[in-house]
Parts: C-alpha cells; structure tokens; sequence
C-alpha cells in the first residue's frame, strides 16, 4: 500500500501578511522602543534650556509669549522613520524568504506594519502635544510636539501632518531599502545621484524661470495640511517602485 501524506495547508493571504509583520516585531527595540527614547531625550534636553533660559530672565513673564515656540526637534523622528524602514525591511528580508515567505508577501506585510506604525507614532505624538497644550508649554509657553507653523492647528490637523509626513518618509525608506537588496552600494550610489540630479533640475528650472519669489510665497501662504497632502502622490510612487524592486531581488553578502 501507499501512503498518502496530507498536503500542507496553505496560510490565507492575512495570515501570510500578518507572519511578516510578526516577523518585523520579533525585535522591536529598532522600530517601538528607541525612537521614543530619543524623542524624550531630545525633549528633555530642550525643556533642560528653556528652563535655564527662564532662569536666566527671572521667570517666564519676563520673556517673549513665543519664545519657545520656534523648534524643529521633533522633526528629527519623521526623518527616523526613513532608517527604521531602512533597517527594517534589510534585515528582515533574508529571513522572510528563509521561512518561504514571497517577495510580495513581504513587501506587502511590512507596508502593513509601516502604515500601523505610522498610526502608533502620528497618535502619541498628537496626544503628547495635547497634554502640552492643556499644560500652557508644560508651564513655560513652549511647544515642542507642536512648532512653530502647528502649535495654533487643531489637533486632527497635526495628526494628520504627523501621519501624512510618516508615511512619506517610511515608503521613501523602503524604496531605498529595496535598492540596497537588489543592487547594493552600487545601486544607491546611483540612486542618490539620481536624486540629486532631480533637485538641482528643479532649481536650475525655478532659478531660470525667475519663479523662487512664487515658491516662497507658496510655502508662506499654504498651510502644513495641504503641503502634506502634496506628498501623498511621492509616497504612493516611492511605495510602487519598493515593490517593483523587490520582485526580483536576492539577499546578498
């Protein structure tokens, strides 16, 4: 007689998605623990000179109502956010194909796990800046989670600036992290020339047709929701060439 061997079940599409994002959480100190310890550090810094600076002038009345508004430390996660993708999707690809997942299994789940991301930070960061603003500038007038530019926006809309900018930057990372699989430092070599063949493009057309003074205003005059809804179209574009370069990409030594 002959035995007949059950096939294998096949995992449903969600549960191979839901693998990958498993599989980027098996360490989470990259992506959920250190930008938030950086982020608090860089704030405590900050609150450790405005403190200094109000002790300085003999107390809070003593200097400007906006003296502390005009910061861009909290800038520095949403650029994070491009090297958490980085990270993530160059170690983590190896190991995905080890356990039979497909490229576009992987590159869908781990777009999954950086729009869940982007959910996690864009939210505490609003509620964060909710707290500073129900604490008047944790009591000096500052605004940290909402600079300059945001501190007078409702809270939906820098939540909506907050996620809007982690997307662009977490798909930008993962164009860039699929570069680097496929092609090395050959490929990002010619990526980044590429980019900055496109900037200074860009400027050599505005500097030609005299239009910086249009720019300028155009920045002046349109607000932080707006600008952000302006990336959308970059991030969906960043996120299809991703997966386009990872179709047929090999992890390499």
């Amino acid at each position: 007689m002959t035995a007949i061997t059950p096939e294998r079940a096949v995992p449903s599409a969600p549960r191979r998605l839901s693998n990958v994002v498993h599989l980027h959480l098996a360490n989470p100190v990259p992506t959920l623990v250190l930008p938030w310890l950086i982020t608090l550090a860089i704030f405590a810094i900050n609150l450790a000179i405005w403190l200094m600076v109000a002790n300085a002038a003999g107390g809070v009345e003593n200097l400007e109502p906006d003296a502390f508004i005009y910061n861009g430390g909290i800038s520095w996660i949403v650029v994070f956010m491009m090297v958490v993708a980085v990270q993530s999707m160059n170690l983590t690809f190896p190991f995905a194909l080890g356990f039979a997942v497909t490229r576009r299994d992987f590159y869908l789940g781990s777009s999954i796990y950086f729009v869940q991301l982007s959910l996690l930070y864009s939210t505490g960061l609003t509620a964060i800046a909710a707290v500073e603003r129900a604490t008047d500038g944790w009591g000096l007038g500052a605004a940290f989670f909402a600079p300059y530019g945001l501190n007078d926006d409702p809270l939906l809309v820098l939540w909506t600036v907050f996620f809007g900018l982690m997307l662009l930057f977490f798909f930008l990372g993962a164009a860039v992290a699929t570069v680097w699989v496929r092609w090395k430092a050959y490929g990002l070599y010619a990526f980044f020339i590429g980019l900055a063949v496109l900037l200074v493009g860009a400027a050599w057309i505005i500097t030609a047709t005299g239009s910086w003074g249009d720019v300028g205003r155009w920045f002046v005059d349109t607000s932080p929701a707006v600008m952000v809804a302006w990336t959308l179209p970059v991030t969906v574009a960043c996120g299809v060439v991703g997966f386009l370069f990872l179709r047929r990409a090999t992890p390499k030594s």
